[in-house]
């Protein structure tokens, strides 16, 4: 057991096929993980081993004691359009996305890797978001290198090959 708690907050795109490599990673780098799916990204996980670590949904009810220790760090991986534009104008309806508005009102260091198609991507919120989350203080990746000058979208039809070069090193490093 650490002493570093990371939510990786999973949303539902290709990407979320590689959590269980993100969680294994992280334990490799000092981190004690907790996962936080949307609800699209469940299907993602069926199939993943995540060992021991607690994968958390839905929301608790007044009487139920907290569920994860405080964040040191949020990894985002992957974000999708939905999560970003609602994540930006502060939309906190599902526990995914209270828990990312909270960490970015506590300031607590986070980093985000956007998985979208171009036409998503060419919507006028993408950009705004973007920036609105950037001005906030998150690390934004591009999926394809790690990059944090620029976000690429991700081509229709190469989402696997996409999630299978990305290194969770590009997320984990910027949380060091």
């Amino acid at each position: 057991m650490t002493n570093r708690t990371l939510y990786i907050v999973v949303c539902g795109a290709p990407l979320a096929s590689r959590t269980a490599d993100g969680v294994k990673a992280a334990r490799a780098n000092g981190w004690d993980p907790y996962v936080i799916p949307t609800e699209a990204a469940l299907p993602w996980l069926a199939d993943q081993d995540l060992g021991d670590t607690p994968v958390i949904t839905g929301t608790r009810t007044p009487d139920q004691p907290k569920r994860t220790p405080p964040a040191d760090a949020v990894a985002v991986v992957p974000m999708t359009f939905n999560t970003l534009n609602a994540w930006a104008n502060g939309s906190a309806n599902t526990y995914p996305l209270t828990t990312l508005c909270a960490a970015l009102g506590s300031h607590t260091p986070t980093v985000a890797v956007p998985f979208a198609k171009h036409d998503l991507a060419g919507h006028p919120a993408w950009l705004a978001s973007l920036a609105v989350l950037r001005y906030a203080g998150v690390t934004i990746l591009d999926p394809h290198d790690g990059s944090t000058s620029s976000t690429e979208p991700v081509a229709s039809g190469t989402g696997t090959q996409v999630s299978s070069s990305f290194e969770w090193s590009w997320a984990l490093d910027r949380l060091a």
